[in-house]
């Protein structure tokens, strides 16, 4: 079995070292061959780095690395390259000087490694430096490949320094443009596209490959990539956890896959992926390793939760026109991986975009952060309020139910929870799937659509929520039972002890009612 690259981003170490590598030369033949400079957006930990150093080696002409790859008798090896890599994941930027000090740390080492001086003070003279220094030595115009290039930004929206870093950044990138003539390919990579700032403003040529239909799946794998290169990753997890090949594979799916930047093929996460074949289980570490700061310090504290719990649509002026001082709550939350794309609208005005959550591993990872940055709930809480609530509603006690979920909710403020019940059913679904409860959402009957149906061993629970502030508590309980009793949602279950209840919201109140019915 090869070795897996897992958290391995430099081209050269997985060749030469024998790890598994996909094979996505065939999209770096179309771009590379085909002007510049180029743009791409995909969240963390889905391969951006690795497609740059794929690059850089392609570029300086590293023919053995690329032996028995899609593009090894497609191109010129003899046509070498000088090749500036400039990675901006790593170091602080909070302040203006702390910017400059960490990209000048990183020009003066490019420059010591191709024997040349910078001569110049300010930091996009530098910049300039660098790239026509390298040019008259070298005689070739220069591949540029920027890593990360957002860094900067994403790391201080919330910055009083915010305006001037990137007024910074922004003549640090018109370099690009005004020295054209010197460079053979340009190509950036980073997490958000931000309009009026650095390079879509002062470098307004670049060709954006994020949504471009034919590269969707650049980055990730797709089935039958991950079909045709893991299968014995694959069949070990099935023996380990006593399942065939097929049901793995449709538990790989089910945790990893489901991103999409076309709304038509969907690719897996492949940091995530690796991690599960590197282990042998279903892990869910993505958000520790794969959430950009900006989203646990920026919008978990301050967007509404309508952005996650209801259908999402986002048109592409949306997409392609942010600024830093407004992000569309869908917007970064699509940027950041918690959302992609489902299908793509095409009307006279343009497209619309209809998001979804990819995968379980993310929707795990999203409601766990919910859940405990509005609730205040500690994690290892999560359980003992869950299992209340289920052994509260199998009592049919009432009282208990009320106080439990106030408990839970209170912590939440009034602005996140909206005028809507549809707002209190994810929060206490989200409650209930943190704990593993077997707990099913919006379950689709012949009738209608149930908003929470739980399995537990002889038991169905079904619960209607309702929320308002003109109608009485007395009125929504009812309204929700007849609800349940008009739609038929406990029909299809036969042989079970069926709980319907109804929990019911008006400004601060709680209300509910349950009704036990025997099996027939």
């Amino acid at each position: 079995m090869e070795k897996l690259p897992v958290g391995i981003q430099t081209f050269s170490e997985i060749r030469e070292d024998g790890y598994k590598y996909i094979d996505k030369t065939k999209y770096l033949h179309k771009i590379a061959t085909k002007g510049k400079p180029y743009f791409l957006s995909r969240p963390r930990r889905f391969g951006k780095s690795l497609l740059i150093s794929t690059l850089k080696e392609l570029f300086e002409g590293n023919k053995k690395l690329f032996e028995g790859l899609y593009i090894y008798d497609k191109w010129d090896w003899e046509d070498k390259y000088p090749v500036i890599h400039l990675d901006l994941a790593g170091g602080t930027y909070d302040t203006v000087n702390e910017l400059e000090d960490n990209v000048n740390d990183k020009i003066y080492r490019i420059a010591r490694s191709f024997q040349i001086e910078i001569h110049s003070k300010t930091l996009s003279e530098k910049f300039t430096d660098l790239i026509t220094e390298v040019y008259n030595k070298f005689k070739k115009k220069v591949v540029v490949l920027i890593d990360e290039y957002d860094k900067p930004i994403i790391s201080n929206l919330q910055n009083k320094n915010l305006e001037e870093i990137q007024s910074k950044l922004g003549s640090f990138y018109e370099v690009l443009k005004t020295n054209d003539c010197y460079t053979k390919f340009v190509f950036i990579t980073g997490v958000s596209q931000f309009a009026h700032v650095s390079i879509f403003s002062k470098l307004n040529i670049m060709d954006d490959l994020t949504l471009v239909d034919e590269f969707n799946s650049i980055c990730g794998y797709t089935q039958e990539e991950l079909e045709d290169n893991f299968q014995p990753c694959i069949q070990k997890l099935a023996d380990k956890f006593q399942m065939t090949y097929l049901e793995t594979l449709e538990r790989i799916k089910i945790y990893y896959n489901g991103y999409s930047w076309n709304g038509k093929e969907s690719v897996y996460n492949p940091y995530s992926t690796l991690l599960s074949f590197k282990h042998s289980k279903f892990s869910k570490s993505w958000f520790n390793t794969g959430t950009p700061r900006v989203l646990v310090n920026y919008p978990m504290n301050k967007y509404n939760i309508k952005a996650i719990v209801e259908p999402s649509i986002i048109s592409d002026d949306e997409i392609e026109n942010i600024t830093t001082n407004y992000i569309k709550d869908e917007v970064l939350l699509f940027q950041t991986g918690y959302l992609t794309v489902d299908k793509i609208e095409t009307n006279e005005v343009g497209n619309l975009y209809h998001l979804r959550i990819p995968n379980y591993e993310v929707k795990t990872a999203l409601f766990k952060n919910l859940v405990i940055q509005h609730s205040k709930i500690p994690i290892s809480d999560v359980l003992e309020y869950a299992n209340k609530l289920l052994k509260y509603t199998i009592d049919g006690n009432c009282e208990k139910i009320k106080e439990t979920l106030g408990d839970y909710l209170s912590p939440i403020p009034n602005e996140l929870r909206g005028n809507n019940e549809r707002y209190y059913h994810v929060l206490v679904f989200m409650l209930l799937y943190n704990a593993k409860i077997h707990v099913h959402s919006e379950v689709h009957s012949y009738k209608g659509n149930a908003d929470i149906i739980i399995e537990e061993n002889d038991y169905v629970i079904i619960i209607e929520f309702k929320q308002s502030n003109e109608k009485s508590i007395e009125y929504m309980i009812n309204e929700a039972l007849e609800q349940i009793e008009k739609q038929e949602y406990g029909r299809q279950y036969k042989n079970k002890k069926i709980i319907k209840g109804a929990i019911v919201f008006k400004d601060s109140e709680i209300g509910c009612k349950l009704i036990k019915e025997d099996i027939p």
